[in-house]
């Protein structure tokens, strides 16, 4: 189970190949609904008539790029996905080692596990920001970003050292927070469907963690993956949005690559504050919304493929 537990068999560098695997599996699955997310909530300078539905995204990607345009920026996708699922996890995991190896009321269990999500999603979101920088750029002009090498010249040449940290404070102040309502949400909820599912009447939280098999945990964690996927999620997106518009403030459209329909006229933004107020005086509140609906499938599919894999991979290694 994620988490310390007193009777937890898994060293953290094992807890931390899971991770990685985790991180792996569900960025290569994910990586078409990041791009159609990504030009979604780029979109905003033209009018509500002809802005295109997520549907519609799909198709003009598709038939301007061809299918492996949903691939874009996939090579540092899995990159950030294994630096920022690892971390994620192992900070986790050592921050709730020591907090709860000594004995700590219950009633602040929920909050404690809440804490540690928003450290373990802080330190994930200052270790990834340069490439998630790139990735975004790439998912958007695959030509003038193309390998990591070039596309770190490239976001170089367009702002300098600062510009790899374009978006940092909102991706502070986004992924800690949801990686602290995830973490708690999914830590809440697993035991509780476990106990309600298997009649355990408290006990099953205090066994060993190989005391349920695997369709146990699979049932168990998809649910709670999928509820903690979109509570995250929600709450936090005002702050997804305004990262993805501060992340291209430096990026300038070169005359000498193909720049696809769908990655043009891009709201940019340099300051988070302004942002915010900017998008909803052009875009009314909704606009702080852009792109809801293929991140919340996103972010469900996302958990729930992440925190499967990762209970799959403690499974068979412990």
């Amino acid at each position: 189970m994620v988490g310390y537990r007193h009777d937890d068999n898994l060293t953290p560098n094992q807890k931390l190949i899971a991770g990685c695997i985790s991180g792996v599996v569900t960025r290569f699955l994910t990586q078409p609904l990041d791009v159609l997310k990504v030009r979604t909530q780029l979109q905003g300078k033209i009018s509500r008539k002809k802005r295109l539905s997520v549907f519609a995204t799909f198709k003009k990607i598709l038939y301007e790029e061809s299918i492996l345009a949903f691939w874009h920026g996939h090579n540092l996708g899995q990159m950030h996905s294994v630096l920022s699922t690892s971390s994620q996890f192992y900070v986790y995991e050592v921050t709730t080692k020591y907090v709860f190896s000594s004995t700590v009321n219950s009633e602040y269990k929920t909050l404690l596990e809440f804490m540690c999500g928003i450290c373990a999603g802080c330190c994930s979101a200052t270790l990834v920001a340069p490439i998630e920088v790139i990735r975004v750029r790439q998912m958007l002009i695959q030509e003038q970003y193309r390998g990591f090498i070039n596309g770190a010249k490239a976001v170089y040449n367009s702002g300098g050292v600062l510009a790899f940290y374009e978006g940092w404070t909102a991706g502070v102040l986004m992924l800690g927070p949801q990686v602290g309502i995830t973490f708690s949400v999914f830590s809440f909820m697993q035991p509780l469907l476990l106990n309600y599912m298997y009649d355990c009447n408290g006990d099953c939280l205090h066994k060993k963690g190989n005391a349920h098999t695997a369709q146990d945990l699979l049932l168990a964690t998809t649910i709670a993956g999928g509820m903690s996927g979109f509570v995250s999620k929600v709450m936090c997106y005002p702050l997804d949005l305004a990262k993805r518009r501060l992340q291209i403030a430096s990026h300038r459209e070169n005359a000498k690559f193909y720049t696809p329909t769908t990655s043009r006229d891009l709201v940019k933004c340099t300051k988070l504050v302004q942002c915010v107020r900017d998008t909803v005086r052009r875009e009314g509140f909704l606009g702080l919304y852009r792109g809801l609906s293929v991140t919340i499938y996103k972010a469900q599919i996302t958990n729930i493929l992440t925190f499967t894999t990762y209970e799959f991979v403690c499974y068979l290694i412990r």
